[in-house]
């Protein structure tokens, strides 16, 4: 006999949802999927994908053995990053007619590096409601098995893969005083290990997550460093999904907010981080200063040594 607990209603199941635990109609229902184990899919996610009348995937290649393991024979579309905006208005008038439309992608949650922000920002435009059914994520099964992030953290996605943009984002993390998660594939992690050694730190604490709720899951802890140098010897396997997180800065490398010249100091480190990075100077100090509350002319000046203040002015 299953759990219950008690309502103004009267005692109702735990796995009984407060809405009937199936679709609405007319609604466009997010719905979280499994990122590995087929045993996470939730019970309501499990209902509403039996109950709505059109499904629309990422790919529906993927999407389909999921459905057919829980006996869902709906209606399948795909929605594709590449061509969801294209696509999207056949599935708002679907909405808009009263049918029950659900959201899912390959794997976890969608939007989170994932397609369908094109269609979530229709359907509310349209005035259509907008139903999150939550579940897995590979973000958050990260962050509470990493154990490095801190209680704030930011979360990053899939970094550029080269250039300007990548350097101004990697600065960016080697100046946050908080945890990041990043998204990256096999083929690429041992470069972004490296990378983020580089600009934060070989002491930094990290975490590697690899496969997670898979059957070769694995966690490795350990500082930058040591992740980066375990990946390029291969003590690492590099194939499969991962997430790195970056954790956040020890106390001891925070700025000492009792010296009034503690922030400064450790503020001109970071600085120095992300233009080796590759970040502009000017920018740096722009967003460094912003992001701790300082006196960006006087972190201009320290920076320049005797530098006139109205340069500070000309890099605006």
């Amino acid at each position: 006999m299953g759990a219950t607990i008690s309502t103004l209603g009267g005692a109702r199941s735990l796995t009984d949802d407060l809405r009937g635990g199936g679709a609405t109609p007319g609604a466009l229902h997010i719905v979280s999927t499994p990122i590995g184990n087929l045993a996470d899919l939730t019970p309501r996610a499990a209902a509403v994908l039996r109950e709505v009348g059109l499904i629309v995937a990422e790919d529906t290649r993927v999407s389909r053995p999921l459905l057919a393991s829980i006996g869902v024979q709906t209606e399948v579309t795909a929605l594709p990053g590449f061509d969801e905006a294209d696509r999207v208005a056949p599935i708002i008038a679907r909405l808009q007619s009263g049918t029950a439309v659900a959201l899912i992608s390959d794997a976890g949650t969608p939007l989170i590096s994932d397609p369908g922000g094109t269609l979530v920002a229709a359907a509310v435009a349209a005035g259509i409601r907008v139903i999150p059914i939550p579940g897995a994520s590979a973000l958050l099964a990260a962050v509470v098995a990493a154990g490095v992030t801190g209680p704030r953290w930011s979360f990053e996605g899939f970094l550029p893969r080269s250039g300007v943009d990548r350097t101004k984002v990697l600065g960016a993390i080697a100046s946050d005083e908080r945890g990041t998660v990043i998204y990256e594939a096999g083929p690429r992690v041992a470069a972004t290990l490296v990378d983020l050694a580089r600009v934060c730190g070989d002491d930094r604490l990290g975490a590697l997550c690899r496969e997670l709720t898979k059957l070769h899951e694995e966690i490795r802890r350990g500082t930058l460093g040591q992740l980066a140098a375990a990946v390029s010897a291969g003590e690492i396997d590099a194939r499969g999904e991962f997430v790195i997180v970056v954790g956040a800065q020890a106390a001891a490398d925070l700025p000492d907010t009792d010296d009034p010249e503690g922030p400064y100091a450790a503020a001109l480190e970071l600085v120095g981080r992300a233009v080796t990075a590759g970040e502009s100077r000017s920018a740096a100090i722009r967003r460094i200063a912003t992001l701790w509350g300082l006196e960006r002319r006087r972190l201009w000046n320290l920076a320049h040594d005797d530098a006139a203040p109205e340069s500070v002015d000309d890099e605006r």
